[in-house]
């Protein structure tokens, strides 16, 4: 049997190289396919040299300015509501491709014209998009595979596009949840800075030339008012330091990992992270297991897409778990995921409907978190009257008790 040089990417992206031997070129792809290879190039070996030179230019190109560009996500939304609508009007791959490319611009283009080039050489669909994993997601790539099995590549396009609009949506509301408590602090601190910088100094001069004691309270507001103006800079340059460290241990993995873990376990804005990655977990799962894959590759898949690192650590030692023969309900079993979700996957299993149970869940937790979202809104805008309300009614008290003492005489 002839030797077959190929090139792959695994489910995380990963890129590799190496040889098979095969009858021919689809028995390769298939072979590879059960190594859960994704393939983007293959020749048989006495053609691969050929191969390579004719593809130099392209790799040249691939690296031009323009193919570094990213590809916004409603552009991405865009084109695959195109193919999907295309491809179910009857339109095959190709001719649906020549459309989208004159109606997208930018690197989007760019990565449609080099996709037309490859399956007009007898490339597959899946294979011409996983040459550009910087652009379509390893999600899209191993859906479309499973398309090309099923034949149903215009759903895929269709579900590709709903799960980037739903995550995107994700990602908005888990963003306007970190934002409220961070206006909170700014806004406290920009007043209480304006204070001691500001107010309490001269209020401090005022009082110092009246030569008198002064009360408690108008005592300690001058003093913190000191201490800040003396320590401030150290302080400032310490948090600094802190926030630096913060994000030098959120690039390594053990410190993503027990970033994230805290993350989720913070008071209010934990939960609201849980929810939305929950919603974003079992949307992704339902979607690849309506699409085909088994649940094996959709564990696999959403631990490699997943944002929260901790939650992904525990979604790759359960796709483990379930090749020694556990069902998922027990093999994603964990603290960091609800037992809501572990019971009704349970559910789902029994009765056969897990990939309608999951999509359930989605909806579920996307409620939760948009309740969530609201609740924690309404709740911060009294908080910050009564924080900085707090902060100058102090020191308005302060002022008027030092005042009062004076006018004693």
């Amino acid at each position: 049997m002839p030797m077959f040089n190929y090139t792959a990417v695994d489910a995380k992206g990963k890129e590799s190289k190496g040889a098979v031997q095969a009858a021919d070129s689809r028995a390769a792809v298939a072979q590879l396919r059960q190594q859960s290879l994704f393939v983007v190039k293959i020749v048989e070996g006495a053609a691969e040299s050929k191969a390579a030179s004719d593809g130099l230019s392209k790799e040249v190109s691939f690296s031009s300015l323009s193919d570094m560009l990213s590809v916004p996500t409603r552009d991405l939304v865009f084109f695959f509501k195109q193919m999907s609508f295309m491809l179910r009007a009857g339109l095959p791959v190709l001719q649906a491709l020549q459309l989208a490319h004159t109606q997208t611009s930018g690197r989007l283009r760019n990565v449609i014209n080099k996709m037309i080039t490859d399956i007009e050489t007898g490339s597959q669909l899946s294979q011409a998009m996983a040459k550009h994993k910087e652009v379509f997601p390893v999600i899209a790539v191993n859906l479309m595979v499973a398309g090309e099995t099923t034949g149903d590549i215009d759903a895929i396009f269709d579900r590709l596009a709903t799960h980037l609009e739903k995550r995107v949506a994700l990602k908005s509301q888990t963003i306007n949840a970190m934002i409220y408590p961070t206006v909170v602090v700014i806004a406290a601190t920009g007043v209480v800075t304006f204070l001691v910088v500001k107010i309490i100094p001269t209020f401090a001069k005022f009082l110092a030339g009246k030569g008198r004691a002064l009360p408690p309270s108008t005592q300690f507001l001058i003093d913190t008012s000191n201490f800040a103006l003396q320590y401030g800079l150290y302080i400032v340059g310490l948090f600094i330091l802190m926030i630096i460290g913060i994000v030098v241990a959120y690039h390594k993995p053990m410190g993503r990992l027990k970033i994230d873990g805290f993350l989720l376990r913070v008071p209010v804005i934990g939960k609201l992270l849980t929810h939305g990655a929950i919603a974003e977990l079992t949307w992704s799962l339902s979607m690849m297991l309506r699409s085909g894959l088994t649940v094996f590759d959709a564990l696999k898949i959403a631990a490699n897409v997943m944002g929260n690192r901790l939650i992904s650590t525990k979604l790759k030692a359960a796709s483990e778990l379930i090749l020694t023969g556990r069902d998922m309900a027990s093999s994603i079993r964990t603290p960091a995921i609800p037992e809501l979700v572990t019971q009704m996957i349970s559910i789902g299993e029994r009765t056969g409907t897990l990939d309608h149970v999951l999509l359930e869940l989605g909806v579920f937790y996307e409620a939760q978190l948009q309740v969530g979202v609201k609740r924690l809104s309404a709740m911060i805008e009294p908080a910050l009257i009564l924080v900085i309300g707090g902060i100058v009614g102090f020191v308005y008290y302060a002022f008027f008790q030092a005042m009062f003492q004076l006018a004693k005489g």
